[in-house]
């Protein structure tokens, strides 16, 4: 009787076990960010520095120094990536993602250290070709000769002009 009732057990699991290995879930389409964010997927390469540029204080000793630090890694961010055209959604999850996980101060400082310092410093150096006018910036942030290098990956400002875009479309700028 006991060897039934464990055979039967054993049975019931593996039954249940192969039910659920089979129960593909489908993703819902709305235009919502949750469904975005499970069919892109959120950048952590991205979110880090989107994390990091929150940690950037108004005011804070070196503010323009960081920023330049800052802009040099979205940059090589967006060599590195080469996004085109119509990445615009993607990104825009992750901005919108990691911003909803930092606190008011946070997204505050986050949106400061991208309106007022990346943005401007790489639409200086991307967008208008003027790198020489800020390289000092970058030259005291120590990563003058690589920004140097970066600016001249192929699709970057295509690239680069997504990562903006997402930006300034997500709902958090005042731009």
């Amino acid at each position: 009787m006991k060897k039934l009732l464990a055979m039967i057990i054993a049975i019931a699991m593996m039954a249940t076990l192969m039910v659920s290995c089979n129960d593909e879930k489908t993703p819902e389409t709305t235009d919502d960010v949750s469904s975005q964010a499970t069919e892109y997927g959120v950048d952590e390469d991205l979110a880090a520095i989107i994390k990091d540029a929150a940690q950037i204080g108004e005011g804070t000793a070196g503010q323009s120094l960081k920023y330049a630090e800052l802009a040099h890694r979205v940059a090589s961010f967006a060599a590195n990536r080469g996004y085109t055209d119509g990445a615009v959604s993607e990104l825009k999850v992750t901005f919108e993602k990691t911003f909803e996980e930092l606190n008011e101060d946070g997204r505050a400082s986050a949106d400061a250290a991208f309106a007022n310092g990346v943005i401007p410093l790489l639409d200086k150096a991307i967008e208008q070709g003027k790198f020489d006018e800020i390289k000092g910036d970058f030259e005291d942030a120590g990563v003058a000769e690589d920004m140097a290098t970066i600016l001249k990956a192929p699709g970057l400002d295509v690239s680069y002009r997504m990562i903006k875009s997402a930006y300034l479309t997500m709902g958090n700028s005042e731009d």
